[in-house]
């Protein structure tokens, strides 16, 4: 289990495959790669096809599901709020992250510079092929983070987690309140799953990104 330092009234964490899922966590039943927010306990029987939760409850412990999507876990440092999202993408396209802030923005008036943020672990830019119809919608915005072909035959290249930390950057969250971290889930599929790298043998396991005021 990954856990993060986030701050010492927060617990944040990812789990890998060997983790047993004894813990109680409110997850979206489904998550729809959109850019749907909700918070926690208000909405909670309106989660399904929700890709973030946000809340201020402390003991209330939030998550979202991955298996190389990429999750973000946020905490508002003043406010003593938090996010779990998954974006996928899909969701990246939309700008979930944006969503997610605007509406922490809505409900406990968080600014952006008190912000900590964990981007869990998903697929990096080495193992994250794209048709050209992904790379184009993310070209021109993300010219440094998204990359052509480079000979005939080949696929394109996305850096998703780079994508999703510049649109944390953009929205105000402080570079230095963002933290990375470097497990590939394609690369190290026996650990983290990896819907892509599995293929037809995914079980549709998952990876629980979660957080919880304590």
């Amino acid at each position: 289990m990954l856990h993060y330092s986030l701050s010492p009234t927060v617990e944040a964490f990812s789990t890998n495959c060997d983790d047993a899922i004894d813990f109680e966590v409110i997850l979206p039943a489904h998550q729809a790669h959109s850019d749907r927010v909700r918070r926690i306990p208000q909405e909670q029987d309106d989660i399904t096809g929700v890709d973030a939760l946000i809340t201020n409850e402390r003991g209330v412990r939030i998550g979202v599901k991955t298996a190389d999507c990429v999750p973000i876990l946020l905490y508002d440092s003043r406010r003593e709020a938090i996010a779990a999202i998954h974006s996928g993408w899909k969701g990246t396209v939309k700008n979930i992250i944006r969503s997610a802030i605007a509406r922490m923005t809505d409900e406990f008036h968080t600014a952006s510079a008190d912000i900590l943020a964990v981007i869990g672990p998903c697929i990096h830019l080495e193992a994250f092929e794209v048709g050209e119809e992904v790379y184009d919608m993310f070209k021109e915005d993300y010219p440094s983070l998204s990359f052509p072909a480079n000979r005939e035959g080949a696929k394109c290249h996305i850096d998703l987690p780079g994508i999703c930390r510049q649109q944390l950057i953009d929205c105000g969250v402080n570079d230095s309140n963002i933290e990375v971290r470097p497990e590939c889930t394609w690369t190290l599929h026996d650990r983290f799953f990896s819907a892509r790298r599995l293929g037809k043998q995914f079980d549709r396991q998952r990876i629980i990104n979660a957080v919880k005021l304590l």
